[in-house]
């Protein structure tokens, strides 16, 4: 069992993360945090994509969350799907493989284009092997771990966040409840139902929910929404009560109609379920009267979920702060229990496979500052960094693209101080802290230009620093799978090196980004310190290690030279092709460049890939440990139609390393001349 872990709900309005301890064979809360998007954004012009990075960020910051923590993140009901698969029963080996055969007529989604897993349903039964099914489009989840890339948060799970509750009732509450129950979990938009038999589990997302309740009482009451949502809140103490709870009536209907539709369908497919009572959760379980409501409703024993009593309070947090937010912090500790690992919960976890990998790999997942640089910029980058924390990423740039044409646009004499120059300045500066030069494009001349007519300006393109990280290391892996599905003369495996480190001196090199910050006075004349604007160079370094099996065909020569000239040919190269094309989407996404206009990007020297044969005298064969090459779909990479396992025995297996180092260069963004108007 883990010592402690982090449960986190990525919720539409708020971000929800709690710290649980193990330790001493009990757990324990210790710390509590509930951060609003609207603080980032949200509501304001910022997607919620970047405002919930800002706010795990600011998490990640103030709470102290470092690599290697045990972090669980959810993933919404509605953008996954779960089964009850039953199969015959096979060998622990062939689980998986049989399951994914059964899994291709279970899934309305190609297996190829999902993440998925499983867990074995453990009820005795000799006969028949049952297991619960859950997966989410592999779109949906990459998109989730951006997200936490972009907030420099380093996640050990994804989690549907229905399962969150069944970990949190399984722990929590008796068993009386938690072998067969129906959970809700009433949010905002939608109302999770969660049944659980057992060990079996069935979730339906139903589209009844507060807002439901909310424009029920506007309606009834002609109230603005803000008006409907604080009588709503505080309706047990308005004069009139029994009115207010009348004309919440009709949506919760409708929301006990879910329900029922929910257990009738359960029970025609478990004739044997014998679910007759409810777990209420979410603040929706607050509304006055709904309990009992849904007692008569239903004619269930309806439990209201409240302090925990398994899970101490820890001195450091408020009793009152859980009591009184407790009924929507049920899903971030059931991710935190199953980050603890213990034996009730569900194990069900929809992190990549090469996400996995990239963690033993000591993947890079740290912000695109480095500590010394930032401490080097001195004040106004702490600033800059002050302002990314707390408006998004979207919000900056669309702030310092606005800064920079006001300036263009202005006099350029309007006093002494020249304040158009300095807005110019200051957008320049933000710029050069989300974003960098990559590269130009050289548009061809119009077709109505004489032969004498100079070609057209080259256009400079920008990439935001935040995206790199994860674009490389996905660039990285897809190449090495095509290799391996391409049949190399000789397996290949991830090497990670488990005791001690290469010989310091060799050409070995760990992740890193490194930042040059370089302070430019503002214009002619003008003193440091006077108004100015700083500008940055960064280069993201990402190193894969690849252990090559040697026969006595095959040398270490042979191996290296296989892995190279796949990997590194300028035309048809695997990882030269797969990085050049992932950062082309990208711009072609954000309207820098036309598709006609791809091919002719130029990058200069600002992607660098090179593949180094490490002798095998500078690496000890106990230092080494090797791990499989998956597939996007967490199958292990096949050669000649077998999968290629890493030997669990390494004494009779040569093998030889190289390091694949991938380098991508972020240039500064052209600062603004005193000269001539801004034009970029």
């Amino acid at each position: 069992m883990a010592k402690t872990a982090w449960g986190i709900e990525l919720g539409t309005s708020s971000v929800k993360a709690v710290k649980l301890n193990g330790d001493r064979g009990g757990v324990s809360l210790e710390d509590v945090s509930i951060v609003a998007l609207s603080d980032f954004g949200l509501g304001a012009g910022t997607s919620k994509e970047d405002a919930t990075a800002g706010a795990l960020n600011d998490l990640r910051a103030n709470k102290g969350i470092k690599k290697g923590d045990e972090v669980f993140v959810s993933i919404s009901g509605q953008n996954t799907l779960g089964r009850i698969i039953s199969l015959p029963p096979v060998a622990k080996e062939r689980v998986r493989e049989t399951i994914e055969n059964e899994a291709r007529s279970q899934i309305p989604i190609k297996l190829e284009e999902a993440v998925w897993d499983f867990q074995v349903i453990e009820d005795g039964d000799p006969d028949e092997l049952r297991v619960n099914l859950y997966a989410a489009k592999k779109d949906v989840v990459d998109q989730l771990v951006n997200i936490c890339d972009m907030a420099g948060l380093q996640i050990t799970g994804i989690q549907v966040a229905p399962l969150g509750i069944y970990n949190y009732i399984k722990y929590e509450m008796d068993d009386a409840v938690s072998d067969a129950c129906v959970a809700i979990d009433i949010g905002a938009d939608n109302t999770d139902v969660v049944i659980i038999d057992g060990q079996k589990t069935y979730v339906r997302v139903v589209p009844v929910a507060g807002n439901d309740i909310t424009k029920a009482l506007r309606a009834r009451f002609k109230l603005s929404a803000d008006d409907a949502e604080k009588l709503k809140r505080r309706a047990h103490k308005s004069k009139d009560a029994a009115a207010v709870f009348e004309a919440m009536k009709p949506p919760l209907k409708d929301m006990v109609g879910e329900i029922y539709r929910a257990v009738g369908f359960y029970k025609s497919q478990h004739e044997d379920a014998n679910v007759n009572q409810l777990v209420m959760m979410g603040n929706g379980s607050k509304l006055l009267n709904i309990k009992k409501f849904f007692e008569q409703q239903l004619q269930y024993q309806v439990h209201k979920v409240d302090t925990p009593v398994r899970i101490a309070l820890a001195r450091s947090v408020d009793p009152t702060e859980v009591q009184n937010n407790i009924q929507s912090l049920t899903v971030a500790m059931g991710l935190a229990l199953q980050g603890l690992a213990l034996d009730e919960v569900n194990t069900i976890n929809l992190i990549p496979p090469e996400y996995i990998s990239g963690q033993a790999q000591a993947k890079m997942r740290a912000p695109f500052f480095a500590a010394g640089g930032i401490a080097a910029a001195g004040g106004v980058i702490a600033l800059l960094l002050a302002i990314l924390s707390t408006s998004g990423v979207s919000t900056v740039v669309s702030t310092a693209e606005s800064e920079k044409t006001s300036a263009g646009q202005r006099d350029a004499a309007v006093g002494a101080l020249k304040p158009e120059e300095e807005a110019a300045f200051k957008a320049y500066s933000l710029r050069n802290v989300v974003e960098g030069v990559i590269g130009t494009v050289q548009p061809p001349k119009p077709d109505d230009a004489d032969d004498d007519d100079p070609p057209p300006a080259a256009r400079k393109l920008t990439f935001r620093a935040d995206l790199l990280p994860g674009l490389i290391t996905r660039a990285g892996h897809e190449a090495m799978v095509a290799y391996v599905a391409d049949n190399p003369r000789t397996p290949v495996y991830y090497a990670n090196f488990q005791k001690g480190t290469p010989d310091p001196a060799g050409p070995l090199t760990n992740n890193n980004t490194s930042l040059q910050v370089t302070y430019t006075p503002g214009w002619d004349g003008m003193e440091e310190g006077q108004g100015g604007y700083y500008t940055a160079q960064r280069e993201f370094v990402y190193g894969i290690w690849i252990a090559s099996e040697l026969t006595s065909s095959i040398s270490q020569d042979d191996a290296f030279s296989s892995l190279n000239n796949a990997l590194t040919d300028k035309k048809d190269g695997l990882l030269v092709t797969r990085l050049r094309t992932a950062i082309i989407d990208q711009l072609i996404a954000e309207g820098q460049i036309t598709e006609d206009e791809a091919k002719l990007v130029d990058f200069g020297d600002g992607l660098q890939i090179q593949v180094t044969n490490i002798s095998n005298t500078q690496i000890g064969p106990d230092q080494i440990g090797l791990s499989n090459i998956v597939t996007t779909n967490g199958v292990t990479a096949q050669k000649d139609g077998r999968p290629v396992r890493a030997p669990r025995e390494r004494n009779d297996v040569k093998f030889g390393v190289s390091e694949v180092r991938i380098g991508v260069k972020l240039l500064p963004v052209k600062p603004v001349s005193t000269e001539e108007e801004p034009t970029e």
